[in-house]
């Protein structure tokens, strides 16, 4: 069952987790899933919006929990950073970690500008070289995807396109911002 964070916003928890976000007029999807849970998933966001009202689909890193429903989403534009996508490009298997969903699907990945409606984007390599975060400067809401699971805890950085020698500058980074809400990518028992 989805989480009311705030008024516009919504968790999904399934392995990993998904926000739906209302910006203004248009709804957002920040990360996919893991496709394990796909029918769960489209019913649950579906109690919120209708899959085909999902405008974009923004994602923290490429690694298949978090893509593996973008299938779902058949009339949204989808983001990454650069380097995330040009990771993809050099070597799909070590940046989605479990064969190609995003070819598989035929989707096209936009790089992610500097902002999406209210919603920074954060560069915080580490987890992967191309990871993001997102931040709601006006709730103090930050979608930390796999960088930062609690002040204290961060994703891991021992896989193919892990960068562990940027993961205290980026961390430093986000000490540097008010946080209220902290929205992990998974809700891992620290």
């Amino acid at each position: 069952m989805a989480k009311k964070i705030s008024d516009n916003i919504w968790k999904i928890s399934c392995n990993s987790n998904i926000y739906v976000l209302k910006l203004g007029k248009e709804w957002v999807v920040i990360d996919a899933g893991d496709r394990e849970y796909h029918d769960s998933i489209a019913s649950e966001i579906e109690e919120i919006v209708p899959l085909d009202k999902i405008s974009k689909v923004l994602l923290t890193h490429l690694h298949y929990d978090h893509i593996g429903n973008i299938d779902l989403f058949h009339d949204a534009e989808f983001y990454a950073s650069e380097d995330e996508i040009r990771s993809y490009y050099a070597n799909s298997d070590d940046v989605i970690l479990s064969g190609d969903i995003i070819s598989k699907y035929g989707i096209e990945l936009n790089p992610l500008p500097k902002k999406i409606g209210a919603l920074e984007v954060i560069q915080t390599p580490g987890h992967t070289k191309g990871s993001v975060c997102f931040y709601l400067r006006k709730e103090k809401i930050l979608f930390s995807g796999d960088t930062l699971f609690s002040m204290k805890h961060c994703g891991r950085t021992d896989l193919p396109t892990s960068a562990p020698e940027k993961l205290k500058k980026t961390l430093d980074l986000l000490y540097t911002y008010d946080i209220k809400t902290l929205c992990p990518g998974h809700d891992y028992d620290l």
